[in-house]
């Protein structure tokens, strides 16, 4: 969740850790790069839901597979002629 406190944003972790980060920053776009690209939170949305966002302790035990959607890449499997 990031919210704006006293005119700047402040980012709050919504695993169950309670991190949170003041980023300083007037613009909610700039705030969401700065927790992502600066600070290596995830941002993660639940199909058309609300995003999520988790710290770097946190993102490792969020389960990606649910959380983040995306494309695949990778062998497919052979099916066996019988």
């Amino acid at each position: 969740m990031i919210r704006l406190e006293n005119g700047k944003y402040v980012a709050y972790c919504d695993g169950e850790c309670g991190a949170s980060v003041n980023t300083g920053l007037r613009s909610f776009q700039q705030a969401v790069n700065y927790i992502s690209r600066v600070e290596g939170w995830d941002n993660r949305r639940d199909g058309q839901g609300p995003w999520h966002n988790y710290c770097r302790a946190c993102a490792e035990q969020a389960n990606p597979e649910q959380d983040i959607a995306g494309a695949h890449f990778g062998r497919r499997a052979i099916p066996d002629d019988d």
